[in-house]
């Protein structure tokens, strides 16, 4: 009854295994699979032509060379973009660890002195602008919550001298950190980046899992988390920018009709994100559809964003959410909400246009 289930049963199909795996069959299956991956159309750029991906996104460190991305780029006759994403959480947080070593590789990379709080904007911005060199469209945000309240310059300048020497109190942590967001937004109005923004997940929640094994291990976990009052700052300087545009994601599923839908009926620089991480499963995706399209309608979704970390889920994940909103407008269409033609057009909408349009930068 999981997705995990759904998504298992997929990818096995696709390496030709349709027996439900077993103790009894479990070595011959994972031959099976051993088998084909040493063939060549189960190469990862095979697959990648053959799952027909227009453009795949990873997330990066802003220090990165990206020169994976470049040598990518610069491979003949590949199916799909491979673009990064610019992804700065611990450069923008002085309680995240190794905050202080960022700002030593920030200066390095970018040329700007990142030791004072000007010349650490410059050095963002100038990673930014290397980021869209080499393909970027948008950035990515995972932060505790969606605080986004601007500094005075006086107290941002203070603030940052006393992150640097290691004397920031955890209040100030917080402050500098819902700065730093509202400054991302400022720089997409500046630069065009989409902004991602998914809030709420208490990391690491089990210390003897993360003392163990370390971050990213399964022991991340979903808070209750706003969006109105926290990112009314943001959005009262630059939700009504034609320059400007936020996709918001969460993992607290009372945020879509209460924060999110009406966030983005209202502004024209919100879109909603497809549910994510708890809540990228048919049920959930239905009641998704049922508490944002009532007030922000079909027009204001993102499209569906899979944030897997396995290549070759990829095709499962998308094809469970297509038909997991075909599902939601079949049902429309039969209690005479919509008519078959727009249902149409909106799924044709939803897959193929719109993601392309929300992703797209808004300043050439």
């Amino acid at each position: 009854g999981t997705p995990s289930r759904y998504w298992l049963e997929s990818e096995l199909a696709s390496f030709g295994v349709t027996e439900q795996p077993s103790a009894e069959n479990a070595d011959a299956v994972f031959d099976a699979i051993g088998q084909r991956l040493a063939e060549p159309q189960f190469r990862p750029r095979a697959l990648l032509q053959r799952y027909g991906i227009d453009v795949l996104a990873t997330t990066d460190d802003p220090c990165s060379d990206l020169s994976a991305h470049a040598a990518l780029a610069a491979v003949a006759g590949l199916a799909a973009r491979v673009i990064p994403t610019f992804r700065p959480d611990r450069y923008l947080d002085p309680a995240a660890p190794g905050w202080l070593e960022g700002i030593g590789a920030l200066t390095d990379a970018s040329g700007h002195d990142a030791t004072s709080y000007p010349g650490y904007l410059d050095a963002l911005r100038a990673r930014r602008r290397y980021f869209i060199e080499h393909g970027a469209t948008a950035t990515d945000h995972g932060v505790a919550d969606a605080g986004s309240e601007p500094l005075e310059p006086a107290d941002a300048h203070r603030l940052h001298g006393a992150a640097l020497a290691g004397t920031i109190t955890a209040d100030e942590a917080v402050a500098y950190r819902r700065n730093m967001l509202f400054e991302m937004a400022r720089m997409s109005t500046e630069d065009g980046l989409v902004m991602q923004l998914h809030p709420g997940i208490l990391r690491n929640h089990d210390r003897a899992t993360f003392e163990r094994f370390g971050a990213d291990t399964g022991h991340d976990l979903p808070l209750a988390t706003g969006f109105t009052e926290p990112l009314r700052p943001l959005l009262e300087q630059f939700g009504n920018d034609p320059r400007f545009r936020i996709v918001l994601f969460t993992v607290d599923e009372t945020a879509f009709s209460r924060d999110i839908a009406p966030l983005a009926g209202y502004y024209p620089a919100v879109f909603i994100g497809a549910p994510w991480w708890f809540l990228d499963a048919p049920d959930a995706i239905g009641r998704f559809r049922s508490a944002a399209v009532e007030t922000a309608g079909f027009s204001k979704m993102a499209g569906f964003v899979d944030d897997t970390r396995a290549f070759c889920s990829i095709p499962a994940r998308h094809d469970m959410s297509r038909r997991s909103d075909a599902a939601f407008l079949a049902r429309l269409v039969v209690e005479h909400r919509m008519s078959q033609h727009d249902a149409v057009a909106t799924i044709e909408n939803l897959v193929v246009h719109q993601p392309r349009r929300v992703f797209t930068r808004t300043v050439a």
